[in-house]
């Protein structure tokens, strides 16, 4: 029984976030209400105070359930041997995700969106985290002589930097290039910067 409270729960959890992301995507987050977002979510108002304290507890799981995502694709890296495959696999994974999370991905990159939820102060623990995840692969790469690279805290940050970036703009539609074909291109790219 409990399974079952907790997966309705669940799934109204999911249906208030997914409510809020289709609100957002046609209005700024400051005009979207409560109101509006339980309305489409088809559930009570004070449902939505059973998951959220408020407008921005939610805000930042949009954030936060993307930001999952990433780390469990960035974990494989935790294992996985210092090799073009994997750095391939992992890259393949970051495409897959934008291009699955395209409208997300603009959603939360809207200027008031990101101040709303004083994004910048939030933004630093994300990026350090998958930062130390890539510099800790190099690392081990270094360490078992795989690699020859003096520096993996400036290497594994402007691996990500630069992967993110790309791929950020070309969602965001700053970029004319496909992200499909992009894809190999980034590889072949960080193959390089590594050294292979």
């Amino acid at each position: 029984m409990d399974n079952l409270k907790s997966e309705k729960a669940r799934n109204t959890k999911r249906k208030i976030i997914k409510a809020a992301e289709i609100l957002l995507m046609d209005k700024d987050i400051h005009k979207v209400s409560i109101s509006e977002i339980t309305k489409k979510a088809g559930v009570a108002k004070g449902t939505f105070y059973l998951y959220f304290e408020c407008k921005e507890e939610l805000a930042w799981s949009i954030i936060s359930n993307n930001v999952l995502i990433i780390s469990k694709d960035l974990e494989i890296l935790n294992d996985a041997p210092a090799t073009k495959e994997t750095i391939d696999k992992l890259i393949h994974k970051s495409v897959k995700f934008s291009m699955k999370n395209k409208t997300v991905i603009k959603l939360v990159h809207h200027t008031q969106f990101l101040k709303f939820i004083n994004y910048e102060d939030k933004n630093n623990v994300f990026e350090e985290q998958f930062i130390s995840i890539i510099k800790n692969w190099l690392d081990k790469g270094v360490e078992n002589e795989v690699l020859d690279i003096k520096d993996t805290r400036f290497y594994a940050t402007f691996i990500f930097l630069s992967v993110h970036e790309i791929l950020e703009r070309i969602i965001l539609g700053e970029l004319d290039f496909e992200l499909a074909k992009a894809e190999q291109q980034l590889k072949e790219i960080v193959h390089k910067i590594i050294g292979w």
